[in-house]
């Protein structure tokens, strides 16, 4: 197959060097487990303002979260004094492409070349969650983002997660969130799309970025974690592993279910 004819995903895995039986085996536990996915089963008007202003939340927090989780793993070798491993380094610079990526590096370089690079300074027009800002705008009238208690707890154990001192768990909770990522924003963006008839699905860029297009950011987040887990998950250990990983997997999908039935009373009254 040549790469025109490919799908973003398979040209994006064939690019990292993933073999797709790796790609295929965590889908097989998604499919089977965790499908259809909350958001893919619609969202009801009265629930839909606070489950985009808790979404919105997540994704401001996301690049911070994950960069600030390297923090626990460089102090960890300052104290102890000792050399930064490894598996450390691989599971830093894929976090740090997708911290890159989320405040609109790759999009700003990949559209303008490097003399845009200037360009990344208007973060209110480049920061992926401002581009979520501007669709929830469109949609809703309003986009505040809501740290609402749920989001609170589930973005704490998220960065629990990304900064564990185990790179299984570590690799784990990155490989699970992106993968849902994926599936998350398209079902979304469908139901959003199903919602408002009267707006183009691609006029919403924050969907149109992450999953739409001939060119999407997703795939990429996908294939370099899959990558990484190809890297620093040895055979003895791939049973862990996918126990890790479906643990994970089910903790950002109940955060989802548990953001879709939020009543927008309970949101407002803890601004």
């Amino acid at each position: 197959m040549s790469l025109s004819q490919q799908t973003p995903m398979s040209a994006a895995l064939d690019m990292v060097g993933v073999a797709s039986t790796t790609y295929q085996r965590l889908n097989e536990i998604i499919d089977g487990r965790y499908s259809p996915h909350p958001f893919e089963e619609g969202v009801e008007p009265q629930h839909l303002r606070p489950l985009l202003q808790n979404y919105l939340a997540m994704s401001q927090a996301f690049p911070y979260l994950q960069a600030g989780a390297q923090k626990e793993l460089i102090f960890d070798a300052i104290q102890n004094d000792r050399d930064v491993p490894v598996e450390v380094e691989v599971t830093s610079v894929v976090g740090n492409y997708l911290c890159w990526d989320e405040t609109g590096g790759h999009f700003t370089l990949t559209r303008h070349g490097i003399s845009g690079l200037p360009r990344i300074l208007e973060t209110r027009k480049t920061f992926h969650a401002n581009h979520l800002r501007r669709d929830i705008e469109r949609l809703v009238g309003t986009a505040k983002p809501s740290y609402s208690p749920v989001t609170r707890e589930y973005l704490t154990d998220l960065y629990e997660g990304l900064a564990h001192s185990s790179s299984l768990e570590r690799c784990a909770t990155m490989v699970a969130f992106e993968l849902h990522a994926q599936r998350m924003i398209s079902g979304l963006w469908s139901s959003l799309a199903a919602a408002h008839p009267g707006v183009q699905k691609d006029e919403l860029s924050y969907f149109r970025i992450h999953v739409g297009g001939d060119d999407p950011a997703e795939p990429y987040h996908v294939a370099l974690t899959c990558g990484m887990l190809e890297r620093l998950v040895p055979a003895h250990q791939q049973a862990e592993f996918l126990e890790r990983f479906e643990a994970r997997y089910a903790r950002n999908v109940a955060w989802c279910r548990d953001i879709r039935t939020l009543r927008e009373e309970k949101v407002v009254g803890q601004s």
